[in-house]
């Protein structure tokens, strides 16, 4: 019995997959990427790229209306250049759940090496999904959209400020307003903090048809860091669910030709409900290319939301494990390094 449960349960996502795959192919096919003008929630401060069609951009110019600035600080670095080995750097990818993950008490078990097997962290870098802000949120008004509030059980859980606490780098990029209203007025997105300075900030605007996404990514060196969140569902005339392995993987297509060049580590919430075989995991899998990676999950089904991506050459392996405690958040941190 148990074995044609997990049969008819792979034939079942298998079938959703192909008949996700076969709407979008049918409807939909990845725009073209430009440059886009600062302003709004652009700040001048990133390069901002998103999709050439003008009734695309109207649709993220609407949910940019109710998020503040992005917000960008960078420790001072030492008066002489640094040169990062990469072999010293430890890589974090984790959704904290609109700032329900408790990422204070995470960095400090982190720094004494208890997520690490007592593995010494030096420098490290963390990449974000759904963190939050509460300060300097514009007044929600008629033009904007915003998404359902997600509570937050945390309290100071504004990512600007736990970067100062801690005396990180940040890079901070919120995607949508988290609620419609101004009471609580809080903005969610993606974020990279950093022992490092942050160098060369771009945001990446995706397509999509609910809720607006952007990938950001920055430069340590000349190692290049980024962070993308996918959207878990389509819209109504999509039925939701049926077809969003493949929008995931339009969404993933659009911005290919816009990754940074040379060595890359990504942290991604890719929202794979189908698991490793979705397009958008392949693809970033393939963009490695010859870098081996080890990983260890508890549990590798069906549902696997999470991923770190290394492109650090083939004489480098990448190693990265999954983490038991959720620290608050709902979805389990994962930790990296390369040797």
């Amino acid at each position: 019995m148990r074995c044609q449960a997990r049969s008819s349960i792979r034939k079942g996502a298998a079938f959703l997959l192909c008949a996700g795959t076969f709407a979008g192919c049918v409807r939909w096919s990845p725009p073209a990427m430009a440059p886009a003008a600062s302003g709004l929630c652009r700040s001048a401060s990133l390069r901002w790229f998103a999709p050439d069609d003008q009734a695309e951009r109207r649709r993220l110019d609407s949910w940019c209306a109710g998020v503040g600035a992005p917000a960008v600080h960078s420790i001072a670095p030492d008066s002489q250049p640094f040169v990062t080995d990469i072999t010293h750097l430890t890589f974090v990818s984790w959704n904290v759940h609109v700032g329900n993950g408790d990422i204070r008490a995470f960095v400090r078990d982190l720094r004494a090496g208890a997520l690490t097997d007592r593995r010494t962290v030096g420098d490290f870098v963390l990449m974000l999904q759904e963190a939050v802000r509460t300060d300097g949120i514009p007044p929600f008004g008629r033009e904007a959209s915003g998404a359902t509030r997600i509570p937050s059980k945390s309290a100071g859980n504004d990512i600007v400020q736990i970067s100062r606490e801690l005396g990180l780098s940040l890079i901070y990029v919120p995607s949508m307003r988290n609620g419609r209203s101004d009471v609580p007025a809080e903005d969610r997105g993606s974020a990279i903090l950093s022992t490092l300075p942050l160098t060369e900030p771009a945001a990446v605007e995706l397509p999509g048809e609910r809720q607006r996404r952007v990938a950001i990514f920055a430069r340590i060196s000349s190692l290049s860091v980024g962070v993308m969140h996918l959207d878990a569902l389509g819209g109504p005339e999509r039925l939701w669910v049926l077809w969003t392995p493949w929008m995931r993987g339009i969404q993933e297509r659009s911005m290919r030709a816009l990754l940074p060049e040379g060595p890359l580590v990504l942290g991604a919430d890719l929202n794979t409900w189908h698991g490793i075989d979705e397009p958008a995991h392949r693809s970033l899998e393939q963009l490695a290319g010859a870098t081996p990676v080890s990983l260890q999950r508890h549990g590798l089904g069906l549902r696997v939301l999470d991923y770190l991506f290394f492109r650090v050459g083939e004489h480098h392996r990448a190693h990265y494990r999954q983490l038991s405690n959720l620290y608050g958040s709902d979805h389990r941190p994962l930790i990296g390094w390369v040797e």
